[in-house]
């Protein structure tokens, strides 16, 4: 096993290479454009690299996007959201890497890989509809109140699950500030802060489960540039874009996020056999 063994072991490693490369500036680019990206960034690089190393790889570079994210939007959220959402981080980790287990602990490799194959994918589905209806979401009951402590808590524990089961999940608190009328700057700053100390939290489970190792590790390191530069762009996009730059962005997103998840439904070893 060799510290870029995740590159050189893909069947095409030309193409699991310049596939790692985007996925990894997009992380970056959307952590600090929008706070988000995860649900397309994990189907993204498990498609590249396969179920465990994508897994893994998008663990790691989620640190450095989350630490330079926290930086450049620091003392933006405000306690009120934060206070429920980072014990929400510990519950959420801990039941998703129980989950984790129970996906990962029998079977051959290839089960196990198909597994993750499909949760990555049918979660990346789910939050791109979420996107797509975040409006008519956010008008239901009559539209936005004030969010309650209790509810911040419990879509953040959930958001903790599928963050550590499948490394996205953002779009939760996207749509439920985007319900409760919170304003862009206060719920990318939230964001931001819970997905660091989640982030650190996962990193634990995946390395029990050797999920993370030294196999893998090597590539996480190798696009940690690559996804630095992503976050300075886009932090300036962050700076510049209007409202509707936003989520026009968004909605690009939801795109390639669709197209990859469906990929992964088929199936990552029938879809490479035909390139």
């Amino acid at each position: 096993m060799t510290l870029f063994n995740a590159f050189v072991a893909q069947p095409i490693p030309g193409l699991a290479v310049t596939i790692a490369v985007s996925a990894a500036f997009l992380m970056g680019f959307a952590r600090s454009g929008l706070g988000t990206g995860g649900f397309v960034v994990s189907p993204l690089m498990v498609l590249g690299l396969g179920a465990t190393d994508g897994l893994a790889v998008v663990a790691v570079l989620m640190l450095p996007a989350a630490v330079l994210g926290v930086w450049q939007h620091r003392g933006e959220a405000g306690p009120s959201l934060l206070r429920p959402l980072i014990p929400a981080a510990f519950v959420g980790t801990s039941i998703g890497g129980l989950l984790l287990w129970l996906l990962v602990a029998a079977g051959q490799m290839d089960l196990i890989h198909r597994r993750i194959e499909l949760v990555v994918a049918g979660l990346s589905l789910v939050y791109v509809a979420m996107m797509a209806l975040r409006n008519q979401i956010a008008n239901i009951g009559g539209g936005p109140a004030a969010p309650r402590p209790l509810g911040i808590f419990l879509v953040g524990t959930g958001l903790g699950v599928s963050q550590t089961v499948a490394n996205s999940g953002a779009p939760l608190l996207t749509v439920y500030f985007v319900r409760h009328g919170i304003d862009k700057a206060r719920f990318v700053a939230a964001q931001l802060d819970f997905l660091l100390v989640q982030n650190l939290l996962k990193l634990v489970p995946l390395l029990l489960l050797d999920i993370l190792h030294l196999g893998n590790a090597g590539a996480a390191l190798v696009l940690i540039p690559v996804t630095m530069i992503g976050s300075l762009v886009g932090e300036r996009f962050y700076q510049a874009a209007s409202k509707r730059l936003f989520f026009g962005f968004y909605i690009a997103l939801l795109v390639v996020g669709f197209v990859v998840s469906v990929l992964l439904i088929i199936g990552r070893a029938r879809v490479l056999s035909l390139i």
